[in-house]
């Protein structure tokens, strides 16, 4: 497993963006909202071009109040990919294989709660 912040192919960027974005429309039915953020970086400089490298995209999960709750990205482990969970104010982070996909749900709607109601 490896929680890294290194860049990846466009294509996997683009993948990992299909499941958060699964992911968020999920939350979206229980009430709570998430915002997927796509990082691309571009090096311009006169007569210079580099090819753009592709951060991986990252879901922000936010409260009532607007603020940042959790983060959540996809991780590669030695056999499966995996929802990374970090929730904000916390140094654990919660995996969850993308096949159960359902359980990350329910572990954030169920964390949710108190989200939704403080201001």
């Amino acid at each position: 497993m490896s929680i890294t912040s290194d860049p990846v192919s466009q294509s996997t960027a683009a993948h990992y963006g299909a499941l958060l974005g699964g992911l968020s429309d999920g939350l979206k039915m229980h009430g709570v909202y998430g915002r997927e953020v796509r990082v691309i970086r571009l090096r311009l400089r006169f007569n210079e071009y580099e090819a753009p490298s592709y951060m991986p995209p990252e879901l922000e999960v936010r409260g009532a109040d607007c603020r940042l709750r959790a983060t959540v990205t996809i991780i590669r482990g030695q056999s499966e990919l995996a929802y990374c969970i970090r929730p904000m104010g916390d140094d654990l982070r919660f995996l969850f294989p993308v096949d159960e996909g359902a359980e990350a749900l329910a572990f954030l709607v169920g964390r949710a709660r108190d989200w939704q109601t403080a201001l």
